[in-house]
């Protein structure tokens, strides 16, 4: 199975998608070496969009920013990781999976 850490030879930061908690659970049990911070393991909590850093270091990314990234701009690279675990050669996310609508409350014109 391939790791995350492949990845991060050549990138300073990888974007990871699970479609589900418990596959990020099985990140979390398989990679090694990376962390929440100071964060003990039994206090993280799984999410579906997590940056992962070369020096070991992951931190939740905001879906509102993740489904932002697919209108272009400069962003790390975006890894299905159920596609990417299974050796996939597409492994790249090309849709953001999620949708979004924005909901402005209050007056008009206020």
């Amino acid at each position: 199975m391939r790791k995350i850490k492949e990845l991060l030879k050549s990138e300073e930061t990888v974007w990871v998608y699970f479609d589900s908690h418990e596959l990020c659970e099985e990140f979390f049990r398989s990679e090694e070496g990376f962390r929440f911070g100071e964060l003990s393991r039994d206090k993280w909590k799984t999410g579906h969009v997590i940056a992962v850093h070369r020096d070991g270091t992951m931190g939740h990314l905001p879906l509102f920013i993740w489904v932002m990234s697919f209108r272009g701009g400069d962003c790390p690279m975006k890894v299905d990781y159920k596609r990417f675990t299974a050796g996939n050669e597409d492994f790249l996310c090309r849709s953001s999976h999620f949708a979004c609508r924005m909901f402005f409350t209050g007056k008009a014109g206020a």
